[in-house]
């Protein structure tokens, strides 16, 4: 029973130079790659929104005669200072969740291929060198304000 595909659709097609392939983990691997593109797509389109919006107030402004805060003059304007300790944890953490869910699939459904967990190695590696990076810029300094 393969539960991705109707079951009318071939899923094992033989390919000249490739040899057999699953269409079932290959459409599988495929819809995961777009849902994260897709993700990056949205979060670009919006910081470009908020850019585009961030200079149309500046041109407004500029046409009207008033001053404008330094601050909006910034070309990064950022709330918090770059830490790479919390998207270290943040990304490690998403992979373990990534990592934990695609196996608990393959568990409750075989049809899910169990090499699909292993893409949560990525952000999971990814968030380990966010946080070795974090430790060596600190030094030992424990990342605390004050004396």
């Amino acid at each position: 029973m393969n539960l991705l595909l109707p079951s009318f659709i071939a899923t094992n097609v033989a390919l000249p130079l490739v040899g057999s392939i699953n269409l079932s983990e290959t459409a599988f691997l495929a819809a995961g790659m777009g849902f994260v593109l897709g993700i990056i797509l949205i979060g670009s389109l919006a910081k470009a929104h908020k850019e585009k919006l961030r200079h149309d107030t500046i041109l407004r402004a500029l046409e009207k005669g008033q001053s404008l805060p330094p601050k909006l003059l910034e070309d990064n304007p950022r709330s918090r200072p770059r830490d790479d300790r919390r998207a270290g944890l943040i990304s490690l953490a998403v992979g373990v969740g990534i990592f934990v869910f695609f196996r608990a699939m393959h568990e409750s459904q075989p049809d899910v291929p169990a090499g699909v967990a292993w893409m949560g190695c990525i952000p999971a590696l990814v968030g380990f060198a966010l946080l070795i990076n974090w430790a060596l810029e600190h030094g030992g300094k424990n990342g605390q304000s004050g004396t």
